[in-house]
């Protein structure tokens, strides 16, 4: 069921909040500010802005059609998503233009306008960090040539780049062989060898007495011998072949050449890190020379390819977009995979896809003819951190360089690898997604539609230390002019503003640059104003909220504008799928609030106190210099033991890995409060007396010591529990 739009109030309890002052203000709380039509600003805004963009244009030279122009101003959200969306709307507006000079009017204005706006907005976002600022420079050449280049040109010829390999005849009798020549004819010249090669294999068919076959059984590994020709690996992991080369290139007068890699030190199947330095440098120059033969000789790519255009990209996966499969591959390849009509604010991850056309081609044509989709790769150990010797253990001829995801397969990896394997995958295929960082992992994001509901939402895939509480998305977050990587929460209230309403959320984010242009007095005094009613056609511009909040000038209206969060919210609160969205904007409310001076008297601790335990402040640190400003370090240690006892107690622990996580961080921030090793100790075997006899936990049918436990032991120099 499709989110509607509803608006909301500011509580009573607001007024008087802000009436009161919270009497530990620092400065006087303002008031709510109700002369402002928001409405009227934004569209004031947005005229504003494009009447500056097109005097730009003019004063740069720069000539637009009439008819593009109209086009933009014709339709709600291309206006006010061209305007209102960046803090400079110029690159924006060209670079749409641009891709209509590319692609064509019919594929940009009327086929994939979305698209067309989500390239836009990611590429303005882009350039901003690659170009500097000086786009308004109207008399500097080197800003007028970074610009998006909006001059006629014929239509753009979707090109997929070749191999860009040119093999060398390494005996080539009209020239003088050098050391690359030699390297390689010692490997193509050289026997084959045989080596053991493992596959996933189905169980023969069995067949019943009726002839009938019988279901068959799991998967079983194989390791099959065979033959094939020598490569640079080979000789790394192989001491007797080392001699042979070795001898080889002397022969050949190269007696400066003279590989020393040990015996199966780093081979084919190698997971452990090498741990002599002297001994990994020797690898890795032998490395290097296979490497550089096989890059010289033409057998592998001297560099990666070139990352696409924003229209090369664009054309490509429109071109995709409507290859017809027959409905029953349709349903099997689960066609198409993500609509590339949806609002632009879930397309931006997919327009932020760098990853060279030929490198797309080659998976894209897997999955188009055989419906082959790896997100995944082999996983190694250790020996993936240490990239040269990673990429010493399988070296060897390929078509593509380091970096693509072919070379990903070829190589393994861990965590890092697989992430990218899937995400990159995943965009390959059409659908918006991301690598992603958890607590010591790197995991993957996407968005995904729902068809029955018509809903989008951002999703989590190979997470392993924890929930989307935990997860950074490593896509830059395009709804404000900050950018760069985000929590998950930012992205998936991407997903729930476009759900609520697309254009309500559009015109949101350019509310956000309405406030923004004001000068810093109003921008103060309309902090609270801009979220209580801001958000009234849309409560998920988190990006607005934040702002209002930086802009918060002391306690009472950080936590009024929090209120005013709540009252935009009320009718979410039951739903435990937006719990995140509401405790996320809570913290970073409070985490305002931690920025600032505490109150110098104890009443006014006890009213700060009083008023985020209202709001449900889970910020320990914040929690902790309440405690102790309010009832003393006595006050502290007696609320900590209360929580303690109450976790410990609490079913949660013992049922939910997250809430352990969560209470044994608690544990930790609380600790970093108290001055000294000792007092830290003496605090720690205190807290640790409200676990006697729950001190562990079972998961999976085994018992473990429970998170903070393990956090209170170490801290009071005691052993864990005996499980």
């Amino acid at each position: 069921m499709r989110l509607r739009s509803r608006t909301s109030s500011v509580p009573a309890a607001l007024s008087l909040l802000l009436a009161v002052a919270l009497s530990c203000a620092p400065a006087k709380a303002q008031q709510p500010a109700s002369s402002i039509s928001w409405s009227n600003a934004v569209d004031s805004h947005l005229t504003a802005a494009r009447d500056r963009v097109l005097a730009q244009c003019k004063d740069k030279g720069i000539e637009l059609p009439k008819d593009f122009v109209a086009w933009v101003d014709s339709d709600s959200i291309v206006r006010t998503t061209v305007y209102g969306c960046r803090k400079d709307p110029l690159p924006v507006l060209l670079l749409l233009r641009s891709l209509e000079i590319d692609l064509g009017e019919q594929l940009v204005r009327r086929d994939y306008p979305q698209l067309a706006l989500a390239f836009a907005i990611q590429d303005a976002g882009a350039a901003r960090k690659t170009k500097g600022t000086g786009w308004n420079d109207a008399d500097g050449a080197e800003a007028l040539a970074a610009l998006p280049d909006v001059r006629p040109r014929a239509r753009l010829e979707l090109v997929i780049p070749g191999d860009p390999r040119g093999r060398v005849d390494c005996k080539d009798a009209t020239r003088q062989l050098d050391v690359h020549d030699h390297v390689v004819n010692f490997l193509e010249d050289h026997a084959p060898i045989e080596v053991d090669e493992k596959s996933k294999e189905l169980p023969p068919l069995e067949y019943d007495e009726k002839g009938v076959a019988k279901p068959r059984g799991k998967a079983v590994t194989v390791t099959k011998t065979k033959k094939r020709g020598l490569v640079g690996a080979d000789v790394i992991a192989s001491r007797e072949l080392q001699a042979e080369f070795n001898a080889y290139m002397k022969a050949h007068g190269h007696q400066e050449i003279a590989i020393d890699c040990g015996d199966r030190i780093v081979h084919w199947a190698s997971t452990e890190a090498v741990g002599d330095k002297a001994q990994r440098e020797r690898i890795a120059a032998a490395h290097e020379l296979f490497h550089e033969a096989y890059r010289k000789t033409g057998r592998m790519p001297f560099e990666r390819d070139a990352a696409p255009t924003a229209a090369e990209s664009m054309a490509w996966l429109v071109r995709n977009d409507r290859h017809r499969f027959d409905e029953a591959t349709m349903k099997a390849r689960n066609w198409p995979r993500f609509p590339l009509n949806a609002p632009w604010p879930v397309l931006t991850m997919l327009a932020a896809d760098d990853q060279p056309l030929r490198e797309r081609e080659d998976i894209w044509i897997k999955f188009r003819d055989a419906g082959e989709f790896r997100t995944y790769g082999e996983y190694i150990g250790g020996i993936a951190q240490q990239f040269d010797m990673q990429s010493a253990r399988r070296v060897a001829p390929i078509a593509f360089s380091y970096g693509s995801i072919q070379m990903m397969w070829k190589d393994g990896g861990v965590c890092g690898t697989m992430g990218n394997i899937g995400a990159r995958t995943n965009r390959i295929v059409g659908m918006p997604s991301s690598t992603a960082g958890q607590p010591g992992h790197c995991a993957v994001v996407r968005m995904n539609f729902d068809e029955k509901t018509g809903l989008y939402a951002c999703v989590g895939e190979q997470y392993a230390t924890g929930g989307d509480e935990v997860t950074t998305v490593h896509a830059s977050f395009c709804c404000d002019d900050r950018g760069g990587r985000r929590p998950m929460v930012f992205h998936q209230s991407v997903a729930m503003g476009v759900n609520h309403d697309a254009s309500s959320f559009v015109r949101g984010l350019a509310l956000l640059r309405a406030y923004e242009a004001m000068d810093e007095g109003q921008r103060r005094d309309h902090c609270i104003d801009i979220v209580a009613r801001g958000l009234k056609d849309n409560p998920f511009v988190i990006a607005l909220v934040e702002a209002a909040l930086q802009n918060a000038g002391d306690r009472a209206t950080a936590i009024a504008v929090q209120d005013a969060f709540v009252a935009a919210t009320k009718q979410f609160v039951e739903d435990k799928s937006f719990a995140l969205y509401l405790s996320t904007v809570r913290d970073l409310a409070h985490a305002r609030v931690e920025q600032m001076p505490m109150p110098t008297e104890k009443s006014e601790c006890a009213v700060l106190l009083s008023e985020l335990e209202r709001q449900g402040c889970e910020r320990a640190l914040l929690l902790a210099k309440c405690w102790r400003a309010a009832d003393g370090e006595d006050g502290f240690l007696t609320r900590t033991m209360v929580a303690a006892r109450d976790y410990a107690a609490s079913e949660a622990r013992t049922k939910n890995r997250r809430s352990n996580q969560q209470f044994a961080r608690r544990v930790q921030d609380w600790a970093k409060t108290i001055e000294g090793k000792e007092r830290k100790r003496i605090w720690a075997e205190s807290m640790l007396e409200a676990f006697t006899g729950r001190d562990t936990i079972t998961r999976r049918g085994k018992k473990v010591a429970d998170a903070a436990v393990e956090a209170l032991c170490k801290l009071a120099g005691k052993p864990l529990p005996t499980l």
